[in-house]
């Protein structure tokens, strides 16, 4: 378990993006090379909408056999409260070809995605095109990502600076008020929705688990987390996490303890000069990665 005082680090942290994901720069080298170096033994690779990290990782894994290696997802969907992170853990090289019209269709929501921001943002007036857009994913965005994943959306980080370099905004703050007003204009596309992704992803032995739950679960709200346990199909809730304030911690672990579900945890990592410095330090304990490796399909934990 994570002690600051002690300088030590969780067991694992199953939460963790790379440049693979549309609004991340750290690198899979450097996530194994930081888990290395930090006495993190699991990790799982958790990038947005995709799993197109799984090939480059193992290849890294084998360079770090002190390190293993879960390859997950972090798939959004649409249910009946909105959008809601899914950490998906566990997917076997088999599982990944039977999902392939669930990533297909992840793909194309990213670039519909970027493609209707940019006209929502023209239509209110401002000079934003997809030209601007492919140039802005070209300057941060792998050439190997893009040859995958065609132009999705962009980070909000570089997004947000970018808009103020063009003057669009003045502030940080008015950057949400730009996005709704593009929105009013051209209507975003819907995530995939919960009944397309999650079943096909149950059916293959990954594990679901819902992402930094606090605002989905209204912080502790019963009605709510009955209601998402049941629609989400929930293997687990990410009980450990900075968006999760520490004293409901206890709250989300006993709700799972209660319903048979795994508890997890994960730093949710996404920029390279974060890795050293904050790659396993949540406040999950450390057995509950033992309760999650008993749930996982057998084989797919690589260095396992």
């Amino acid at each position: 378990m994570y002690d600051p005082e002690k300088g030590t680090r969780s067991l694992y942290d199953l939460h963790l993006h790379t440049c693979w994901s549309y609004d991340a720069l750290a690198t899979v080298t450097e996530l194994f090379d930081g888990a290395a170096e930090a006495g993190v033994r699991y990790i799982a690779v958790t990038d947005h909408h995709v799993i197109d990290s799984v090939p480059e990782a193992k290849s890294v894994a084998a360079g770090h056999p002190d390190v293993a290696y879960i390859p997950a997802g972090e798939l959004t969907v649409h249910c009946s409260i909105g959008a809601v992170d899914m950490v998906c853990l566990g997917f076997t090289d088999a599982a990944i070809d039977a999902l392939a019209d669930v990533w297909d269709v992840y793909h194309q929501w990213q670039c519909e995605y970027g493609a209707s921001l940019c006209a929502g943002m023209q239509a209110a007036g401002f000079d934003y095109t997809d030209a601007h857009r492919e140039e802005l994913l070209a300057s941060y965005r792998t050439p190997e990502a893009l040859s995958i994943q065609g132009m999705t959306h962009v980070a909000n980080k570089i997004q947000r600076a970018y808009f103020i370099e063009r003057g669009f905004i003045d502030s940080d703050a008015e950057y949400g008020q730009v996005l709704s007003a593009a929105g009013q204009e051209v209507r975003r596309p819907s995530y995939p929705s919960t009944e397309f992704v999650l079943p096909r992803v149950k059916s293959q032995g990954a594990l679901v688990i819902i992402a930094h739950p606090t605002r989905y679960f209204l912080e502790d709200n019963r009605e709510r987390m009955d209601l998402l346990r049941e629609e989400l199909l929930l293997d687990g809730v990410e009980c450990a996490h900075s968006g999760v304030p520490e004293h409901l911690t206890p709250v989300y672990r006993a709700y799972c303890e209660e319903h048979g579900l795994v508890s997890s945890g994960g730093t949710d990592l996404h920029w390279s000069e974060d890795v050293r410095d904050k790659i396993g330090t949540h406040i999950g304990p450390d057995e509950w990665w033992t309760e999650i490796a008993g749930r996982l399909p057998e084989g797919v934990i690589v260095n396992g």
